[in-house]
C-alpha cells in the first residue's frame, strides 16, 4: 500500500516548556533549551515529564509518573498519551 497511500513521516514538534509561575518557588533551575524538539524528548508525554526531570535535577520524580503533572494549554494531560498527538490535539 505504500505506493497508493504512502506514509508521510511524522514531523518534529517544536515543544515550548516552562514552568507555573507558582511553582518557581518549589522547582528550581530553568528550562533553558526551548524550544524542545519531540525528537530530542521521546515519543510519549512521559518522555516529556522525564526530560524536565532531568533538566531541573529532579530525578526522584523520574520513576514517580504521580508526582508531577503536566499541563497542555491549561489541561493536565496523561503521561502515556503520544506527544504528537498532544501536540495536534490540544496545543
Amino acid at each position: 500500500c505504500g505506493l497508493v497511500c504512502p506514509e508521510r513521516p511524522e514531523p518534529d514538534y517544536p515543544l515550548q516548556l516552562s514552568k507555573a509561575p507558582t511553582q518557581e518557588e518549589f522547582i528550581r533551575g530553568a528550562m533553558t533549551k526551548n524550544p524542545y524538539m519531540k525528537s530530542s524528548l521521546g515519543p510519549l508525554m512521559r518522555d516529556v515529564k522525564n526530560r524536565i526531570c532531568r533538566d531541573l535535577d529532579m530525578v526522584g520524580l523520574i520513576e514517580d509518573d504521580n508526582g508531577m503533572e503536566l499541563l497542555v494549554a491549561g489541561k493536565i494531560v496523561k503521561l502515556d498519551l503520544p506527544v504528537a498527538a498532544v501536540y495536534e490535539q490540544v496545543w
